[in-house]
């Protein structure tokens, strides 16, 4: 980032302040800095800028640096909960993406100021981990690197295992009379007072009470969540500089605790699939390449045969999809809540509906792309034969002389003409003259539109070429004059059988010809069910369009006193001719397979309309087309909406864009509702054009929901818009009740204030909301998964047990006298999730480590309780 794009940076810093004041945000001071990517990554693998060092960073640290040179990741902005709070900007991004991190920053260090789970944070924390690193470092120099990396291995094996309430519980508590706080051992202050002299008089005390046959006090006496602080005070063999690390991670590890309580409220939709056609101003295109292309690009919104521009879109890869069939053949595939206009002009989410439900189709927009697809084509540059090179260095005999290894006059002169001209041994001296040389346009026009659309329908490749077959004399003569005319190549006519009942061949030998269809995006090795419609003729003006149908009809259609029949094996190949037809206004019909084929109707007025349009070039069928449409006095007037016949689930990567103005899109011929959403900021900030479309990039990217995952950005986003809808415009019986209207932002400030991510989803998350935000609870049965729950409260509640104790499975210190012979027995709270077996035996090694003695560990498998163990050499498992 150069000096000026600083200096913008800079000066955009206190408007965005100003900003954030107005819409009466009180963060903290911000100190930000501008840091390089690796510094990035280490801060990110750290969690904290000069942490103690173990590999367990490093190994984050790379798996962040590889996903962001593999473009899978991007880190945008660090902040650290601080008074005054630091912020790292990287320099890689643009100046743009850092403006909207500043903005995004200052919200986190508003949050950390106010909300009260944030308020016993430790505000002097980067200091604070200065001075741990320095205390691991001078353990590390008397105990040896080795064995403080083998003790935190252990220690940070368990760090998620502290109780994050046990400072609100305790924080009055003054010492216990019987356990008067010491100094500590080790000399430094923050350290527990409790060490190996404290357990070892424990223990004799307990064998005293023994002896006078008193029971001794249960250690603990109760159930102690805090494994971490339990073992700083209790474990019987540890070193003070042992207990002095265990206290460093415990510490560290609460200072995380508030921003994983409210992770959601912290850092507060996809649709279609990437095979969906939507129509846009550069003609049809898959949804996929939309989401690719990534630009200022306009789509149909629907129904008003108009473009709109995209102004956002996003993908989330493999999520459940419900795919729905029309009468007419029509389908469209997408997400459970992406929405479709139904008949009456309402939208509905795909989960919604039911076969009988009548959908909208967009008929006759009537947008075509303006300019003409290139297709020029670049002649290869001939092999250079022996031929060439003896008529540098001699003659061909004494080229070949040189090549077998003889001397020759001339071998210095052979040798340099070989290297030079790149002869391949193999080459003869004499060169046969083609038959003719491909030429084709700059651009693709009707009448190359018409072959291609035809070679589509009646032809295939050979080995040094394409071949058409016809058995009509008049499209015989159309190729034959077509072919040199467009392609300036001289095709050779075989009939297969008599002048009269036989058909002709039509040969173009060419591989350039070959290579000039591959570059257009025909597939010359598909078989007939995979045949589609090129790219190139997708993107077409309507004219060319209209030639490549009109070629393709010609081989593949007839008409007569039905209309219009087109045949295929390929569906994906008629379900894109009826995407196409629906742009002209036509409506066509999908009948059942027949012998392994799908026909196409189109009748009645729609019939009328491709003979208007489109046509046939061969003059029979458009003789036969003509008689059916004059034959009809009127029509009967169509039906512009359609019926759902099938409804299908699946799984699928889904697509999504925001459409300015209209919020909707045309795709598969059916009216889609895109989401919407304009940060407040993108309305403070002068923003170009080109800053907005980065913007929309961006936010895209952040806001999109996982599949297997809360994006807390996403859910928390939508949570806090909706909080403040409903308390700016209440209901009347909520009026009644005393709600008065606009009060949403000062509820949001409220909401911020008092609660953590449990209590926000407990209390916010509403029915509606889920509907919204298709939320359900699924399970994995063998290779799928399979959605187990939608009703809304069970899906809530299924929510937060996910977000108990951070997603970490809770276990207790049950005894810490296990058999009287000091062994340490852990319970697992089962809340209907097993543990990792394996994770659970190895974490028991670590926790013998610790404890110096066997431990154990209470859980159910399977729905039975067994005991894991591990005694110092081996592992086992015992039924209970």
């Amino acid at each position: 980032m150069d000096t000026e794009m600083i200096g913008a940076l800079e000066e955009a810093m206190g408007e965005i302040w100003d900003i954030a004041r107005h819409f009466d945000l009180d963060p903290f001071p911000t100190h930000f800095e501008l840091v390089p990517a690796t510094i990035m990554y280490e801060f990110g693998a750290y969690g904290l800028p000069g942490r103690f060092s173990h590999w367990s960073f490093g190994k984050g640290y790379y798996r962040m640096k590889t996903q962001y040179d593999y473009g899978l990741s991007k880190i945008y902005e660090m902040v650290i909960n601080s008074n005054p709070s630091f912020a790292f900007l990287m320099e890689a991004n643009t100046v743009l993406q850092n403006k909207l991190v500043i903005a995004h920053v200052l919200g986190h260090t508003d949050f950390f100021k106010h909300n009260a789970y944030f308020e016993r944070t430790n505000r002097s924390m980067v200091d604070t981990t200065s001075l741990h690193a320095e205390r691991i470092r001078k353990y590390e120099f008397l105990y040896g690197t080795h064995a403080v990396e083998l003790f935190l291995d252990a220690a940070l094996s368990i760090q998620e295992h502290i109780d994050p309430h046990l400072r609100f519980r305790r924080h009055a508590e003054a010492p216990s009379a019987q356990e008067p706080r010491r100094a500590p051992s080790s000399g430094f202050e923050d350290l527990w007072e409790l060490g190996e002299d404290a357990a070892a008089e424990r223990e004799r005390a307990a064998r005293e009470q023994e002896k006078a046959g008193l029971t001794p006090q249960r250690v603990p006496a109760e159930p102690e969540k805090d494994i971490m602080r339990f073992l700083i005070e209790h474990a019987p063999d540890l070193a003070d500089w042992q207990r002095d690390v265990l206290d460093i991670v415990r510490q560290e590890m609460l200072y995380f605790v508030p921003q994983m309580q409210t992770k959601i409220m912290n850092e507060g939709w996809a649709c279609a699939t990437g095979d969906s056609l939507l129509l846009t101003e550069r003609g049809f295109m898959r949804f996929d390449q939309v989401h690719a292309a990534g630009d200022n690009m306009r789509v149909a919104a629907g129904g008003a045969g108009q473009l709109y521009r995209i102004t956002d879109h996003h993908c989330e890869r493999m999520v459940p999809t419900i795919r729905i069939r029309t009468r007419r053949g029509l389908t469209i595939e997408g997400a459970h809540r992406h929405r479709v206009q139904l008949a009456d002009g309402t939208w509905a989410p795909l989960c919604d509906l039911k076969i009988g439900d009548r959908v909208a189709l967009d008929v006759g927009a009537g947008i075509w792309p303006a300019a003409e697809q290139p297709c020029g084509f670049l002649q290869a540059v001939p092999s250079t034969t022996l031929g060439t090179v003896a008529a540098e260095a001699g003659s061909v005999w004494t080229v070949m002389r040189h090549m077998r290894g003889r001397r020759t006059v001339n071998g210095t002169t052979i040798a340099r003409v070989l290297e030079t001209t790149g002869y391949q041994q193999g080459m003869t001296g004499k060169v046969l003259p083609t038959r003719s040389a491909l030429q084709v346009p700059q651009t693709l026009g009707p009448d190359l539109a018409w072959l291609l659309g035809y070679f589509v329908g009646d032809g295939n490749t050979t080995k040094s070429g394409i071949c058409f077959t016809t058995s009509d004399a008049d499209l015989r003569d159309k190729l034959l004059a077509l072919i040199p005319a467009t392609l300036g190549l001289t095709p050779t006519s075989v009939c297969d059988g008599t002048e009269t009942g036989g058909r002709w061949r039509i040969n173009i030998h060419s591989r350039d010809l070959l290579d000039w269809l591959a570059g257009l995006g025909l597939n010359l090795q598909a078989k007939a069910p995979a045949k589609a419609i090129p790219p190139v003729i997708l993107r077409s003006p309507k004219p060319v369009m209209s030639a490549f149908l009109r070629g393709y009809f010609d081989a593949d259609a007839y008409a007569g006193g039905e209309g219009i029949r087109l045949v295929s094996s390929s569906e994906t190949l008629i379900r894109a001719v009826q995407i196409v037809l629906l742009n002209y206004g036509i409506l066509s019909t999908q009948r059942p397979k027949r012998d392994g084929c799908i026909h196409l109707e189109v009748t009645g007025t729609s019939a009328a309309r491709f003979l208007a349009e489109i046509g046939f070039a061969l003059p029979r069928k458009q003789a036969a087309l003509r008689r059916y449409v004059e034959g009809h006095a009127q029509f009967k007037r169509e039906d512009l909406t359609d019926r759902i016949v099938a409804i299908e689930p699946g799984w699928a990567d889904v697509y999504d864009i925001t459409v300015d103005t209209r919020h909707s899109y045309v795709a598969n011929g059916f009216i889609n509702h895109n989401s919407y959403w304009h940060a407040r900021i993108l309305r403070e900030l002068e923003l170009t054009d080109d800053e907005v479309m980065e913007f929309a990039n961006l936010n895209a990217g952040v806001v999109a929901p996982h599949r297997r995952s809360i994006n807390p950005y996403h859910l928390g986003l939508k949570m806090f818009e909706d909080i403040e809808r409903r308390w700016d415009q209440p209901t009347k019986e909520q009026q009644a009740r005393g709600a008065q209207p606009g009060r949403g932002r000062a509820k949001i400030f409220e909401v911020r204030e008092l609660d953590n991510d449990l209590s926000f989803l407990r209390n916010y998350l509403t029915k509606e909301l889920v509907d919204e935000l298709d939320l359900y609870l699924y399970e994995r049965h063998g290779n799928e998964w399979v959605i187990v729950e939608k009703d809304w409260e069970k899906v809530r509640d299924g929510l937060l047990n996910e977000m108990t104790n951070f997603g970490n499975p809770t276990i207790v210190v049950e005894d810490g006298d296990y058999r009287r012979s000091r062994e340490l027995y852990l319970v697992h709270r089962h809340e209907g999730r097993d543990l990792d077996t394996v994770y659970a035996e190895k974490t028991l090694q670590y926790m013998y480590q610790l404890w110096g003695r066997p431990v154990h560990l209470e859980t159910i498998v399977e729905g039975d309780r067994i005991l894991l163990s591990y005694d110092g050499t081996k592992n086992t498992r015992t039924e209970l």
